[in-house]
């Protein structure tokens, strides 16, 4: 197996890059000299790491260390506004501006992906492009420098822009993705009274209060060469610097955010019902002092990886409910946030965070087993924390764990994703992807149940259950007094009479999850409408 720290990763200093763009060093007349863009494009070498590919193509990704996290306050989805608006509203001059319609006319001789992605999370702001190499100064000097140095928000497509990421909350989100919504208010409800705290959409009231100025100061105090990360295939120092050089000087680099989510105390449920939902999906989690970089990292790596792996049938969680009892499509664990769950098979890079959070995701329920999964899923969670992991189980999930290496690296895009993450973390020289398979590989059973019992727990957790509007207020009662708990029937299960031996210890488990107590008062059951969902920041209205 290849490793990834074979490949060629330069990660240039300012003086190197410097030394490298003139052939030789300079003399003291000479760097006098030099002009006030190659000293700032100089200074900002050290944010770039350079990982060249004999591809034709030159990738550029631009880590941005701002998010909705700062957003103002009242004004929350400015940053996915202004996200949305580079390429949208327009740039370059006012008498001739490039437009969304116009970029897309210059780029499309170099390819789909010479259009600039961007994706707004939490904590950065991504920009990801693809350009042919002998057209790098062209794409740099006609769509690069002037989208970055001379945005102009056009206030119609400002108030456009505003109007679909209303319609994303109040419609989408909220009626129909029921699945998005069941994990974005976990996340909301994890760290709520943070700057985390609200989709990075924004919320109903934050955006209908954004204007022009506000996306103009954001993007003023934020989009600097000094506050960026850049990834990139391009080899040559020159060619690094030019590509830094588009971004506005003169800006400072955004302070570390410390993120303290409240501690969770005891365990709360909200359930969110909507009109037209057929099943019932189930979340729950809480914080944890766990993130990349951290001595624990790899061992509960390890350990999630058994229990729940991503979409994959691997672990333990999909094993028990789905595979031996077929109640959904899936049942997965998380160590740290993962973007848009229903619709990546891989983490996707570019959305680091400073703090994180344990999470169980269960795919839509048939409505009258919510209770007893919901049961099932915390006994297991329990039962996992209780007994650890054999050193039989650890192995199996470290092969598991190498092979997701192979998906989490198998593109020169994810790579230069991840180290721009691994930047982000404080991790440049033990890259999360460089070192994935010698980290996993040095992992110990010891270590394993060690970081099990220190940083997961079910004393203390948030649940979100969304279901339909008709049974909202009497699953929060039987919930809270542990009632009508329904199972497959031995039909359903497609077991005969007398039940074979093979089948009987399943059965024993089933009761078993039934007699759990969840231990939710109805005082700690709050009962919400969709529709109520993302109004302000902090969730329900």
């Amino acid at each position: 197996m290849r490793r990834l720290a074979a490949l060629l990763i330069t990660v240039l200093t300012a003086s190197s890059a410097v030394a490298m763009a003139q052939g030789a060093t300079p003399a003291p007349a000479a760097k006098a000299k030099r002009s006030a863009t190659t000293t700032k494009a100089a200074a900002m070498a050290g944010n770039i790491v350079s990982m060249p590919s004999p591809s034709p193509l030159y990738q550029i990704q631009i880590m941005v260390r701002a998010g909705s996290a700062n957003d103002p306050v009242g004004k929350e989805g400015t940053a996915s506004l202004v996200g949305d608006a580079l390429i949208e509203g327009g740039f370059g001059s006012t008498k001739a501006p490039v437009t969304k319609e116009k970029l897309a006319e210059i780029t499309r001789p170099w390819g789909e992906a010479a259009l600039p992605r961007i994706r707004v999370d939490k904590q950065a702001t991504t920009i990801s492009m693809l350009v042919p190499k002998e057209n790098l100064q062209q794409f740099l000097a006609q769509v690069l420098r002037p989208m970055l140095q001379k945005p102009l928000f056009d206030a119609k497509e400002v108030d456009r822009l505003k109007k679909e990421a209303l319609v994303n909350i109040q419609s989408r989100i909220r009626f129909e993705q029921q699945e998005q919504l069941g994990l974005l208010a976990l996340d909301g409800g994890i760290f709520a009274g943070t700057p985390l705290g609200h989709l990075a959409g924004g919320t109903v009231q934050g955006v209908s209060a954004i204007t022009r100025q506000d996306l103009a100061d954001f993007y003023k105090q934020y989009f600097t060469r000094e506050n960026v990360f850049i990834t990139t295939t391009a080899s040559s120092a020159a060619e690094q610097n030019a590509i830094a050089a588009v971004l506005p000087a003169g800006g400072t680099a955004a302070a570390t955010m410390d993120v303290k989510p409240a501690a969770v105390k005891g365990r709360e449920l909200l359930i969110i019902t909507q009109p037209n939902a057929i099943a019932t999906g189930i979340h729950f989690g809480f914080p944890i002092d766990v993130k990349r970089g951290d001595a624990d990292y790899w061992p509960l790596f390890v350990a999630n990886v058994f229990l729940g792996t991503h979409r994959d049938g691997f672990g333990h969680l999909y094993q028990t409910i789905r595979e031996e009892r077929g109640y959904n499509y899936g049942d997965y664990s998380y160590i740290e946030w993962l973007v848009g769950r229903p619709f990546f098979l891989f983490p996707p890079p570019g959305t680091p965070r400073s703090a994180q959070y344990f999470s169980v995701w269960v795919r839509p329920v048939a409505t009258q087993y919510t209770q007893f999964i919901a049961k099932a899923a915390t006994a297991e969670l329990d039962n996992f924390i209780k007994n650890g992991m054999t050193p039989e189980q650890v192995a199996a999930a470290k092969n598991k764990a190498r092979t997701l290496y192979l998906k989490y690296s198998d593109s020169k895009s994810r790579q230069l994703g991840y180290k721009l993450d691994d930047m982000f973390y404080g991790m440049r020289d033990h890259g999360y992807l460089d070192e994935m398979l010698k980290d996993v590989d040095a992992v110990t059973p010891e270590q394993v149940n060690g970081a099990i019992k220190k940083h997961l727990q079910t004393a203390n957790m948030k649940y979100v259950i969304v279901t339909n509007q008709s049974v909202g207020d009497k699953l929060a009662d039987e919930i809270a007094n542990s009632a009508n708990i329904v199972s497959k029937s031995l039909a359903e299960y497609h077991i005969t009479e007398p039940v074979p031996a093979e089948k009987q210890a399943m059965l024993k488990q089933d009761e078993a999850w039934k007699t759990y107590p969840l231990n939710i008062a109805r005082d700690r059951i709050k009962v919400v409408k969709a529709e109520q969902m993302f109004e302000t920041d902090g969730g329900a209205k």
